[in-house]
């Protein structure tokens, strides 16, 4: 679980953004686009997610250095319709091609109602609420899942098929919060599977159908499997494992936002009653 450790150096966001920034910078990384994952990376540990935040920073960083993933990707849109949108990330991190799909289905909902999108050839896309959180801004329901691809072992647990693909879903709100699910589809903790297993058997079945649905939209309709086999002479980047799928709806289409969102803070008023 994400807590915030006992002991710790505190510092302010716009320095570490500023130094997670050089860092990028430093691996490659053109100064926008080290700006904006600095910017994304920062706002994921202000919320808490600090497994998905800045401490991801050396990670990212050594692929590039390594040459496994393009430091100064041009992401581009491959197809789009009026309610959909297809973003290729040229073998770059999916910070850059998964925010441009999440921003083009936000974009889309707000025009035909609903909108969405797929992001492909990328690699890791860090947290999914900070694509599914785009909706919110224009008063939309968000949801983001993505996957990265393997190949199941015949010989390993079957909890492991789970992949830990993330998932997010964000409904607005009046005045209270937001309702922001942001998780990966997998169990955690200090028993051993077959010990939660025997715990919570539903746990289990929850979670490997939810990662499946992860897998069939942010994984293979994405086309993470477009990319495994590099041509002679390879040009498609070792790193870039992975996919997305956003998508975004216009409450209004179907209620008053207003009265939607009273309704939600009554909802989330209540529980917190509980």
């Amino acid at each position: 679980m994400n807590v915030v450790p006992k002991e710790f150096i505190r510092v302010m966001p716009d320095a570490m953004q500023d130094f997670i920034s050089e860092a990028f910078q430093k691996g490659g990384t053109s100064t926008e686009d080290a700006a904006h994952i600095a910017h994304l990376l920062v706002l994921t540990d202000l919320r808490g997610v600090f497994s998905h935040g800045t401490r991801q920073t050396p990670g990212y960083v050594g692929m590039m250095l390594d040459g496994k993933v393009n430091p100064r990707p041009n992401v581009q849109c491959i197809d789009e319709s009026p309610t959909t949108a297809v973003y290729d990330g040229d073998g770059g991190m999916g910070h850059f091609a998964s925010y441009h799909a999440a921003k083009a289905a936000v974009k889309k909902a707000k025009e035909m109602g609903l909108g969405a999108a797929t992001s492909r050839n990328h690699f890791h896309f860090g947290s999914a609420g900070k694509y599914s959180r785009l909706a919110l801004e224009v008063e939309c329901a968000g949801f983001a899942g993505s996957c990265h691809r393997f190949r199941h072992n015949p010989d390993g647990v079957i909890a492991t098929a789970t992949g830990a693909s993330p998932m997010s879903f964000a409904i607005p709100a009046g005045d209270q919060p937001p309702i922001v699910v942001d998780m990966a589809t997998g169990i955690y903790g200090s028993q051993s599977f077959e010990e939660a297993f025997e715990q919570s058997p539903a746990a289990f079945f929850k979670m490997l159908g939810l990662s499946h649905v992860s897998h069939a939209l942010g994984g293979f309709m994405a086309g993470i499997w477009l990319f495994d086999k590099p041509p002679d002479p390879p040009t498609i980047w070792e790193g870039a494992n992975q996919g997305a799928f956003i998508a975004a709806i216009d409450i209004s289409r179907f209620r008053p936002i207003d009265e939607y969102k009273a309704e939600i803070d009554q909802h989330i008023h209540d529980a917190r009653q509980m």
